[in-house]
C-alpha cells in the first residue's frame, strides 16, 4: 500500500514578508485575545504565525499555521492547542499566569487547554523559526513545547517518538480529532491505526509479517523525523523521499483528513477486487451493494466504473478533466444505444 495514501507530503512555495513590529514571544503576566486580530505571534523569520484560529460559527482555537496563504483566504494548520474544545469568539483568551503555566480560557473563564507548568522563575511564550512554540523560563530551560504534542502534521526538526502520535482531523473544515492515527506500536514499527467503532491497522498491510513489509522490529529507539529537504526516515527502516527533494520549500507532512483516507480506503479495496476477477462483469458484483438484488444497468454500471476509477488515478496528471468525463460518459452512451 503506497504511503501517498496514508499521508499528505506538501512542499509550500513562498517567500515570507513581515512588518519590524510583529512579536514572536509572550512575556510576563501578558495574554493574546481571541477579539484582537492582531494578537498575534510570528516567528522571527515570519515564516510561521500563532494565535486564534476561526474554526466555526463564533468557534475559535490556538493554533499555529503559515504566515502565508496557500491561497486566498486558506492558510495551512501545523498545530492547535484545542482542537476539541473550540473557545468563544469574544472574551476567550491565551494567558501566561505568574505560576508558569499558560492556559487557555473560554468566555466564561473556564480553562480548556494548559500546558499544566510550574516555574518559580519569570516565563515567556516563544515562537520560534521551525514553527516550535516553546514556554521557555529566564534560566532558559524548556517547560513546554508544541513539538512534543503533534496534532496532525509533522515539521521539519521535529521528532515523532514513541509517546507521540500524529491524529487525523475529521474533514477538511473540522479539526476535531479524527479516528486515524500514526504511532508507533509495541512491536517498534510506525503504523497508521483506525481507532472508530471497529479499530482495526490500516497500513502497512496487516495481512503482512513486519519484515515483508521491509520493516524492521529491532530498533526500540522508535524515532522518525523529516528534514528540510524532503527525506522522511523512520527507525523501523521506512524512508522516502518526496520527488521534488531539495531546497527553496517549506515541507511538512501531514495526515490526511478522515474523509480523503475513506475515500481512498473504497478506491484500494475496489483495485484489489479487480485482480481477484479479471473479468469486469465479475468484479463489480463484488462490490456492488446485495441490497439492489442485481436490478441495475450492468452495461451503465460498467462505464461509470471505468470513469470513475481513471478519475482516481494514483497520478493526478492522468486525470481526466471534467470536459473529458463528460465525453467519455457521453460517448459510451451513444456506443451502447448502436449495439
Amino acid at each position: 500500500m503506497a504511503i501517498s495514501i496514508i499521508l499528505l507530503f506538501l512542499p509550500l512555495i513562498f517567500f515570507s514578508s513581515f512588518s519590524s513590529s510583529t512579536i514572536d514571544r509572550l512575556s510576563g503576566s501578558s495574554s493574546l485575545s481571541v477579539e484582537h486580530a492582531d494578537d498575534v505571534l510570528t516567528s522571527p523569520n515570519g515564516v510561521f504565525s500563532a494565535g486564534f484560529f476561526p474554526v466555526g460559527d463564533n468557534a475559535y482555537c490556538f493554533a499555529i499555521w503559515f504566515s502565508e496563504p496557500y491561497s486566498e483566504g486558506n492558510r495551512t494548520i501545523v498545530w492547535m492547542a484545542n482542537r476539541d474544545q473550540p473557545v468563544n469568539g469574544r472574551k476567550s483568551e491565551l494567558s501566561l499566569r505568574k505560576s508558569g503555566n499558560a492556559i487557555i480560557t473560554d468566555a466564561g473563564r473556564l480553562t480548556v487547554w494548559s500546558t499544566d507548568t510550574v516555574s518559580e522563575s519569570p516565563v515567556f511564550l516563544y515562537l520560534h523559526e521551525n514553527g516550535n512554540l516553546i514556554l521557555q523560563n529566564s534560566e532558559g530551560g524548556v517547560l513546554w513545547q508544541s513539538f512534543d504534542s503533534p496534532t496532525d502534521t509533522l515539521l521539519p526538526q521535529q521528532l515523532l517518538t514513541k509517546d507521540m502520535q500524529l491524529v487525523s482531523s475529521r474533514s477538511q473544515g473540522n479539526y476535531s480529532s479524527g479516528f486515524y492515527k500514526l504511532y508507533f506500536d509495541d512491536d517498534n514499527v510506525l503504523r497508521l491505526l483506525y481507532g472508530g467503532p471497529e479499530i482495526s491497522v490500516y497500513w502497512p498491510d496487516p495481512e503482512l509479517m513486519s519484515w515483508e513489509a521491509s520493516r524492521s522490529t529491532y530498533n526500540s529507539s522508535r524515532i522518525a523525523f523529516l528534514d528540510s529537504l524532503g527525506y522522511f526516515s523512520s527507525s523501523d527502516n521506512f524512508t522516502f523521499m518526496s520527488a521534488d527533494y531539495g531546497e527553496r520549500v517549506q515541507r511538512l507532512l501531514k495526515l490526511d483528513f478522515d474523509e480523503e483516507i475513506e475515500n481512498r480506503r473504497l478506491v484500494t479495496w475496489v483495485r484489489e477486487k479487480m485482480k481477484e476477477a479479471p473479468e469486469m462483469s465479475s468484479w463489480i458484483e463484488m462490490i456492488i451493494d446485495p441490497k439492489l438484488e442485481g436490478k441495475y444497468d450492468k452495461g451503465r454500471m460498467e462505464i461509470l466504473l471505468e470513469v470513475a476509477l481513471k478519475c482516481l488515478a494514483e497520478d493526478r496528471d492522468a486525470r481526466p478533466t471534467m470536459s473529458q468525463v463528460v465525453e467519455m460518459i457521453l460517448h459510451q452512451e451513444n456506443d451502447s444505444e448502436l449495439v
